[in-house]
């Protein structure tokens, strides 16, 4: 056994039956583990030519070196491939239980190819690897689907994650479920399971992980624990999981947003928080338990943390909390992503607005703003395919071209991929979108960029807001050297904090740990800690540098990826419904969004950090060259 690791990449081939090993050291180098790893996978056997829905494309679950340990988070698991959605990469990260017991199993990397003539499930039981009927298991929801498996399998132990109705009709925003409520969400990954007649993936393990200086690792546990839970918003977050925080951030999104409405306004998730929670629910290792549990009579039971909240009743104008509730729990039990689902709804709605839709083409529903009748039943319209649900169910550009009369120019999308509705307009976040290899990263929120607009938005003293942000200019000048990038009017430095938060999240990826360990959240898990953790574990030295140079590698194959899938600068944009959105008090206030020539010129410095040609976006040579890619280059004809 390798330390932190369990050695082996597990592949299996849905069409033939052949499960075989391969060791991981090839990999581990380079890419260090988790998303990293997959990308190379997905890299060497993924084609232009392959369609995501063809047998040849690959379905890969990576997991980290740290997943599994005592480290604080070490949870997660990365969802890899070729993305019904982006036509591209497709890549969806999961908390939960499923990494860890996929390396107590013996296993760094699930690998997924073929198709399978009937339905199937895979039953990984250490060395024990079975391609088992799942005909009985077709049709059934993600909450029956381990319930039976488990009983199958005579253990309840049993880690399953499952697709439900959406994934087996190949709805393209359909989701991968665990039986805890992580969610492989975005880019579609349950169409491409559906794709392959597979239904589930369940696994036992009963092996441990090995470390090298086990005394000193569980020590730094123990102080990083203490550090975690010193930290400022660890209370709220381990009490109220993001509900008070996320009040807060909603309010101050809309306020810049300018169109919630004046009931909207006294939506307060805390309360429904206090009202009905029934637990706090935390993935393997978490010292933070970010889910919150219901089980509602009559509205039924999940757990959610974060954005659907919102994404379900601000953005569809829906004040009622509890509507969000029904439909999330539709989400969760059908397999599909309630982000994808909001966006869609959001559409429509502004659509009939528009006067471009009736309710001939909606199933007779009116599509008005809140409408509780249209929320409620668009998830299983859209999870089986019936009605106006199928329309969607094959994307929205799709759909926006069926539709015509102009309804394209209303969706918010990037790189195919539905946008998170609440997203404000600000230069960072339209570059993070328009640069993003899927299209959108949760992750890629800069604080300092945001705390600034709001600040503009609301100062009544222009001319005072400059001496109003010198601290905020301080600390851009400490963490990418750039004063300006603080000034949201300015496009200079938004480039480098778009990349810092890109490193963040790169980090966490390869290592397999949850960025809400980092200062995404204001807790304190950073590089540093991540490097000393690794030296402990592997019991040779890992430099930070060497963690930031895997990171930075594995973000230019994920370029490298789409850029071989077709995909070039023309690719990096949002679409028009972005520009004009950002309406504080109802005002426009260009100043602190971004213009198209804006961005193309924030796209510009973005590229030029990077190393990649400005005219094509595609990575240099000798930039892939100097980071020991020189293999990519190659398969790039570069």
């Amino acid at each position: 056994m390798a330390y932190l690791r369990a050695g082996k990449i597990l592949r299996i081939n849905l069409t033939d039956g052949n499960i075989r090993h391969e060791p991981i050291e090839p990999y581990i180098t380079r890419f260090i583990g988790g998303k990293g790893v997959n990308l190379k996978l997905l890299f060497e056997s993924v084609h232009k030519e392959t369609k995501p829905f063809d047998p040849e494309n690959l379905l890969l679950f990576g997991v980290g070196p740290l997943a599994g340990t005592s480290f604080p988070g070490s949870c997660r698991t990365d969802v890899t491939a070729k993305s019904p959605v982006t036509g591209a990469l497709g890549n969806s990260g999961m908390g939960g239980y499923l990494g860890p017991e996929l390396k107590y199993a013996g296993y760094d990397h699930l690998v997924i190819e073929g198709k399978a003539a009937k339905p199937v499930y895979i039953s990984i039981r250490d060395e024990a690897v079975e391609i088992r009927d799942a005909s009985d298991l077709w049709g059934l929801d993600t909450y029956e689907t381990p319930f039976v498996i488990r009983k199958e399998l005579r253990d309840m132990a049993t880690k399953v994650v499952s697709i439900g109705p959406a994934g087996e009709k190949l709805v393209v925003y359909a989701s991968i479920n665990s039986g805890t409520g992580n969610v492989a969400a975005r880019t579609g990954l349950g169409a491409v399971m559906g794709s392959k007649n597979l239904k589930a993936v369940a696994v036992r393990g009963t092996k441990g992980i090995e470390i090298a200086k086990p005394k000193e690792f569980l020590k730094g546990c123990g102080k990083l624990l203490d550090s975690i839970r010193q930290a400022k918003f660890y209370p709220d977050l381990h009490e109220y999981g993001l509900t008070r925080i996320h009040d807060r951030e909603m309010r101050g999104l809309y306020d810049l947003l300018g169109n919630a409405t004046e009931e909207c306004k006294n939506i307060c998730e805390a309360d429904f928080l206090k009202k009905y929670l029934f637990n706090r629910v935390g993935c393997f290792a978490c010292p933070v338990a970010c889910f919150d549990s219901y089980d509602i009579p009559g509205a039924g039971a999940g757990t959610a943390k974060c954005s659907p909240y919102g994404d379900l009743s601000w953005d569809l104008r829906n004040p009622d909390l509890m509507i969000f509730w029904k439909s999330f729990v539709q989400c969760q039990r059908y397999g599909l992503d309630a982000r994808s689902l909001s966006n869609a709804i959001a559409w429509l709605m502004e659509l009939d607005e528009k006067g471009i839709i009736t309710p001939e083409d909606t199933d007779g529903l009116k599509m008005e703003w809140g409408s509780p009748e249209v929320i409620l039943s668009m998830a299983k319209k859209m999870s089986y395919r019936e009605g106006i649900g199928d329309l969607l169910a094959d994307g929205l550009p799709a759909a926006a071209e069926k539709i015509g009369r102009g309804a394209g120019e209303y969706l918010l999308i990037s790189k195919g991929s539905p946008s998170d509705m609440h997203i404000v307009p600000l230069k960072t976040l339209m570059l993070g979108s328009a640069v993003s290899a899927i299209g959108e990263d949760a992750q890629v929120q800069p604080f300092i960029d945001g705390v600034t607009s709001r600040r503009f938005a609301l100062i009544d003293d222009k001319t005072g807001f400059e001496e109003a942000i010198t601290r905020y200019k301080d600390r851009a000048e400490k963490e990418v050297g750039i004063r300006e990038a603080a000034d949201p009017r300015a496009t200079k430095g938004k480039a480098e904090l778009v990349r810092q938060d890109e490193e963040r999240a790169d980090l966490a990826d390869i290592t397999g740990i949850c960025t809400w360990m980092t200062s995404f959240v204001g807790l304190p898990v950073n590089a540093d800690v991540l490097a000393e953790f690794m030296t402990w574990g592997l019991g040779t030295h890992v430099h930070t540098d060497m963690l930031i140079s895997a990171g930075m590698r594995m973000h230019q194959l994920e370029r490298a990826f789409n850029c071989n899938c077709g995909l070039t600068r023309e690719d990096d944009r949002v679409s028009k419904a972005y520009y004009g959105r950002l309406k504080p008090g109802g005002q426009p206030m260009p100043e602190i969004t971004a213009t198209e020539f804006e961005l193309e010129k924030m796209k510009d410095d973005y590229y030029e950090l990077m190393g990649w040609n400005i005219k094509t976006g595609i990575p240099t040579r000798q930039t892939l060259e100097s980071i020991d890619l020189k293999d990519i280059a190659d398969k790039l004809r570069l």
